[in-house]
């Protein structure tokens, strides 16, 4: 079987503080949900793209000093100026949702819905689910209705909001939770460039087929039980 290592040196001249994570699978691991090349443009063309993008804009402003991760700095976009404010916006958002998007994904196995099944999902997180949900399956209808809403280009997200709450939430282009204070779960990329090449129109069989089979519920409850420092006001 044909492997693509992604880890690969970069070529650029410039330092870029603000990195897209490396990948904890190789692009064909995904398949037949996200095919390699899917994956292959989505990651290193497209993801790539963002990483230097954004670096461009920030370089020689040291804003590293002041936000020293990528969280911090797409936080705190108000505190921007109005020169790069729309412009990191953009690409710090693409590379922030992708790094999320990438590394809450899991290598495809032959996995059936019952990877969904409460055994795999920490049990205060599933209490908050099917308090907000009821269960499981009320959770992905939910998701998915809400990714067959968007209209262009964007994300769905399953969030922690600053109420401690569940919530399920739609951002535009490349906009994400960092900026209102929230804390994502899960994060449905609902771009055409995501599933255009493999589906297609038919957002919603990408959608199931991600929801069902590749989220990574191991990395899901790690990062739940992290989210213990209270959310900002």
């Amino acid at each position: 079987m044909f492997l693509y290592l992604t880890h690969t040196k970069p070529i650029m001249t410039m330092p870029r503080h603000y990195q897209r994570i490396k990948l904890p699978y190789y692009l064909n691991e995904l398949e037949p949900i996200i095919s390699f090349k899917t994956m292959y443009y989505h990651y290193d063309i497209l993801h790539k793209n963002y990483e230097e993008k954004l670096n461009e804009v920030v370089w020689g402003l040291k804003l590293e000093e002041q936000f020293p991760t990528l969280e911090k700095l797409m936080e705190n976009l108000e505190q921007l100026s109005e020169k790069i404010k729309d412009d990191v916006r953009f690409f710090g958002g693409g590379l922030i949702n992708h790094n999320f998007f990438f590394a809450h994904l899991a290598k495809f196995k032959t996995r059936s819905e019952d990877y969904w099944a409460e055994k795999i999902i920490n049990p205060a997180l599933l209490v908050i689910i099917e308090k907000k949900f009821t269960n499981l399956e009320k959770l992905k209808k939910e998701l998915l209705e809400s990714a067959l809403k968007m209209r262009g280009s964007g994300w769905t997200w399953l969030i922690l909001n600053r109420k401690r709450e569940l919530e399920i939430i739609n951002t535009a282009n490349q906009d994400g939770p960092w900026s209102l204070h929230c804390r994502p779960l899960i994060a449905i990329d609902v771009w055409e460039h995501a599933y255009y090449l493999d589906y297609g129109a038919k957002r919603k069989e990408y959608v199931e087929k991600l929801i069902n089979h590749l989220l990574n519920w191991e990395y899901i409850n790690e990062i739940f039980l992290n989210y213990t420092v209270p959310l900002n006001a």
